[in-house]
This record gives C-alpha cells, structure tokens and sequence, in this order.
C-alpha cells in the first residue's frame, strides 16, 4: 500500500498488438503486474501439486497395506539373545 501511495505518477499502459489501452498510476500498474505474475505461477503450479499428493497417497496407502501384511516380528527376532562381543580400544588405534 506504501509502495502505490509513494509513486503516484501517471504512466501509459500498452500492449503491442493492441496499442495504448490508457493511463494509471504508476505503483498501481507495477502491482496489478506482480498479482498477475502470482495468479498465473500459482495456476500453473496446481497441476503439478495435485499429481504430487495423489501420489503421495497412493504411496501412504501402499505403505500400510505392506506394514498390514507383513507379520509382526517377534522381540528374539529383533533383538539377539547374547550381546555382541565387544573388539578393545587399542585394536582400532593407530600405531604411536
């Protein structure tokens, strides 16, 4: 809003196949031209944003059907009855 109020000056407004279509404020005519630049970056990203979340949720939906058919591992399976031997210290040093 500061940006229109501080540059108030009068500019023509042309396009080149339809020659001069009028006069406005300047802060006006770059702000109109920026929310167009918006409007039309964001029309063109929705497709994209759409094919990305369908699939995103058909990858969700793929997860969970693995996860539903596979069979829960047991606390043996996932954790060893004997704890891993340990290797000492001086064997990973180098050399003095």
């Amino acid at each position: 809003m500061i940006f229109l109020l501080s540059n108030r000056e009068t500019t023509v407004i042309g396009f080149w196949p339809f020659g001069t279509l009028g006069s406005a404020a300047l802060g006006a005519v770059v702000l109109i031209a920026f929310a167009l630049g918006v409007l039309i970056g964001m029309v063109l990203l929705v497709p994209h944003r759409v094919r990305a979340h369908r699939r995103a949720r058909r990858a969700e939906k793929q997860v969970a059907a693995m996860q539903s058919a596979q069979p829960a591992a047991s606390p043996a399976a996932v954790y060893p009855a004997e704890p891993m031997p340990t290797v000492p210290s001086q064997t990973l040093l180098p050399p003095r």
